[in-house]
């Protein structure tokens, strides 16, 4: 039994599986986290757009670190760390009532929820590497399998009055992907460089290629006016009129057009390369804002929805490929932590700070509008900064 636990086979199904699970825990809490936060608690724009900046600023000031200690550490033994702190943790937000007592909390939950997705990614990405069975993209696709199951769930019950119950489903869901983690999975073996892995070690990845430093900002200015269609979005789906139901509909859709783009993602990056295909999804994102700010009917905003997949499963494939040629395997943890810092941290948090700000005062729908104009001019600024870089097969 213990070599059939241990083999590459079965450990790639277990993987899937926490894939699963862990998603299925994020979709339940950040899927209707503002629409609790403005109904439930009768919180501002401006409120949640704070809040919910703070959810991302933490990932650009701990991840890093985070992925210095998986690095260091392993990346197992973090993972099972983050993950048990941060399902005891939802619980607490049962007990929150006051803003300033939801900014604090979110901080500290934050503090240990915000590596998890790295280091998932990492964990499919060693796998890959050291077995050469499936790729990071058709790993990845079964978090958007329990993203999308978890939101139809809870979509399917949920009302102003019980909207509470997303913390202790989101508690349970990673309840189940911890006890997998510590009795199922059995990590590969990683080559470490235990004198090399020091907080120095960041001047050293991100000079020794400048390359690397600037596709970093770039990432993170796409985060910012991207910043709508990611945790902002359930905001508008709520303001255009959409029920609980519609909302899980529209996270369902969007979780399940990843599939494809996860699964033919890499085929299409050996295809036309990482940069011209990240150029593409940002092309696609401001399109569907300009998409959805000219429209008020939930389902016409759904079937727009469709594009997330280009939106956000081809982007993440495009950058992973393109970030890790620069990254030596001992520090495949800290290279993963950059793009989620960047983009899902520094990036989406200025971003929904600033979307909480403009929406009060102009709307969400309108917003959409201006980010879409926002996003072009940095398509324009990318397509220059490329053109002025050395070419680099990517």
């Amino acid at each position: 039994m213990r070599q059939k636990i241990a083999s590459p086979a079965y450990q790639e199904i277990i993987i899937k599986i926490i894939f699963f699970l862990s998603y299925a825990s994020f979709s339940a809490w950040l899927s209707y986290y503002n629409i609790f936060l403005k109904k439930y608690l009768g919180f501002s724009d401006s409120q949640v757009g704070i809040i919910s900046g703070i959810q991302q600023i933490n990932i650009l000031l701990v991840l890093p670190l985070w992925g210095i200690f998986a690095d260091k550490f392993g990346r197992r033994r973090i993972l099972l760390i983050t993950l048990f702190v941060t399902l005891c943790l939802f619980y607490g937000f049962l007990f929150q009532k006051l803003f300033f007592s939801f900014v604090v909390f979110t901080f500290a939950i934050t503090l240990f929820y915000s590596p998890l997705s790295s280091l998932l990614d990492t964990i499919a990405l060693d796998f890959r590497e050291q077995t050469g069975r499936s790729s990071y993209g058709n790993t990845r696709l079964w978090g958007s399998i329990g993203w999308a199951f978890s939101s139809l769930l809870l979509g399917a019950f949920l009302t102003v009055k019980n909207m509470w119950l997303i913390f202790p489903i989101a508690s349970l869901f990673m309840l189940a992907g911890w006890l997998i983690t510590n009795f199922l999975y059995k990590a590969l073996a990683v080559k470490k460089n235990l004198a090399g892995l020091k907080l120095q070690g960041f001047r050293t990845l991100l000079t020794r290629d400048p390359r690397l430093a600037v596709f970093l900002i770039i990432i993170l200015l796409y985060g910012i006016s991207s910043a709508p269609i990611q945790y902002y979005i359930n905001m508008y789906y709520s303001e255009i009129g959409a029920s609980n139901k519609q909302v899980g509909y529209a996270y369902a859709v969007q979780a399940l057009s990843e599939l494809p783009f996860f699964y033919f993602g890499q085929v299409i990056v050996d295809r036309i390369g990482a940069k011209k295909l990240m150029i593409i999804t940002m092309i696609v994102t401001m399109l569907r804002m300009l998409s959805y700010s000219f429209t008020s009917d939930p389902v016409l905003a759904i079937i727009i929805g469709s594009s997330h997949g280009i939106c956000l499963a081809l982007f993440m494939v495009a950058v992973v490929n393109y970030v890790h040629r620069f990254i030596p395997g001992e520090w495949k943890a800290t290279g993963q932590s950059f793009i989620y810092a960047c983009y899902f941290g520094g990036g989406l948090a200025i971003g929904n700070a600033w979307v909480g700000y403009v929406s009060q005062r102009i709307s969400v729908k309108s917003t959409m509008a201006v980010e879409a104009g926002l996003t072009l001019v940095l398509i324009l600024a990318t397509l220059v900064t490329f053109r002025m870089m050395k070419p680099r097969a990517a």
